[in-house]
């Protein structure tokens, strides 16, 4: 009799049209994961009953559920579709797969660049928001692969980009062959589900999870690792076969991009207040993003009739080596900031990830033993940008994806 390994582990998911229904058709995904923990848990309760032989008569099911989570580490596209849902919105996809399909003729000053021609339709800059993250493609030019923000407070037109004054450009003119790379998401309310299958392919054992619902994402940068992320679902039933269950349905494997780490590009960074800070140097850092999701059961249905979205909590940890006070002077005055933290492969394909306004809602710094760093512990809660003039943009968190055409 075969024993199973973790090791012969692939996990699949499927996007649901209809929560806790595996679709028959469309396309299905392997997942690269480090672990997982997907679950079916059922509720029993033993007889209260009173009887002359103080025997226990029963045990009853109540209720069941099933969730876990998915433990990775981060890559170009691979967590795009998950990310998606669990922001509850679309991708805003700039051009054809996030990539401008019909190259422009610029001028780069260091505040601007300047198209020879309009852009149009899917490759309009006009698309592009106020704040948006891009990355520029542009052979043999000092600007090709650099990172640039798009100015906070000017909105871009067909023909102009004026950039942040922290994303300066490398003077030039006459450029030819430019691409803008970006897409957008940030969070909405419409709730999606997946089906996700664990296949342990040395017994032929295949449980699918359906109706997962992703709850929370976490996402961890630390010096010294690869770059993680771990999402957690929750969920409707569960099925067990020897065969998959998503036979119906056309398999895809996973992508093929790097691993990141916190080094693996010189254009991965952590700005805080909207710029780079000079002198400061963050060890670690995390972002939370949870929807504080919750099950919903009715009389008839063992397992929940639905799960309910709740208000949205996010938050920043940041372990800073301590020689600037300017984070606990604003934690002590309640003042809000920025945070700002961008995730690149070495080929340059990742993500930034921005957070408007962000409230120090803990600060420590303390000296636990002599020959160590003195390290400040740093908590914060990412707050909705309430007041940004542009209705749009009054959100707790974006995500701008920079890269090649992703195509998942």
């Amino acid at each position: 009799m075969a024993l199973s390994s973790t090791s012969l582990t692939q996990v699949r998911y499927i996007k649901e049209s209809t929560a806790g229904v595996t679709p028959t058709s469309g396309n299905n995904y392997d997942i690269r994961v480090t672990g997982e923990t997907f679950e079916y848990n059922i509720q029993k309760e033993i007889s209260k009953e009173i009887n002359a032989s103080r025997v226990t008569t029963s045990e009853a099911p109540v209720a069941a559920s099933s969730s876990g989570s998915l433990q990775g580490e981060l890559s170009y596209n691979e967590y795009d579709d998950l990310l998606e849902s669990l922001m509850q919105s679309t991708w805003t996809v700039y051009g054809t797969n996030g990539v401008q399909g019909t190259a422009s003729t610029v001028d780069f000053t260091t505040t601007t660049i300047t198209a020879s021609s309009p852009t149009s339709g899917a490759d309009s800059w006009a698309t592009l928001k106020k704040g948006q993250w891009f990355r520029a493609s542009v052979d043999g030019d000092p600007n090709d692969g650099k990172l640039f923000r798009v100015h906070s407070t000017t909105a871009p037109t067909t023909t102009v980009i004026t950039l942040d004054d922290e994303t300066p450009a490398t003077a030039d003119t006459g450029v030819a062959d430019f691409y803008v790379q970006t897409s957008r998401l940030t969070h909405g309310t419409t709730q999606t589900s997946f089906s996700i299958e664990t296949q342990r392919t040395d017994v032929s054992q295949y449980i699918i999870y359906k109706g997962q619902t992703p709850s929370k994402l976490t996402l961890n940068v630390a010096s010294g690792s690869l770059s993680t992320l771990s999402i957690d679902f929750v969920g409707l039933g569960v099925t067990r076969s020897g065969s998959t269950h998503l036979s119906g349905s056309t398999h895809n494997a996973s992508t093929a991009y790097k691993i990141h780490s916190g080094v693996s590009n010189a254009n991965s960074f952590i700005w805080e207040g909207g710029a780079p800070n000079a002198n400061v140097y963050v060890k670690s850092a995390s972002i939370e993003f949870d929807n504080a999701m919750r099950m919903q059961n009715a009389i008839g249905s063992l397992a929940p009739v639905a799960i309910a979205s709740g208000t949205i909590m996010a938050k920043a940890t940041l372990q800073v080596y301590f020689a600037d006070g300017s984070l606990f002077d604003k934690f002590v005055a309640n003042t809000t900031t920025s945070l700002m933290l961008a995730s690149l492969d070495s080929d340059g394909n990742g993500y930034v990830f921005s957070a408007p306004v962000a409230n120090v809602s803990t600060f420590k710094v303390t000296a636990g033993a002599k020959d160590q760093d003195l390290m400040a512990d740093i908590t914060m809660t990412l707050l909705a940008d309430q007041g940004n003039a542009d209705s749009s943009l009054r959100k707790v968190l974006f995500i701008d994806r920079v890269g090649v055409a992703a195509t998942r």
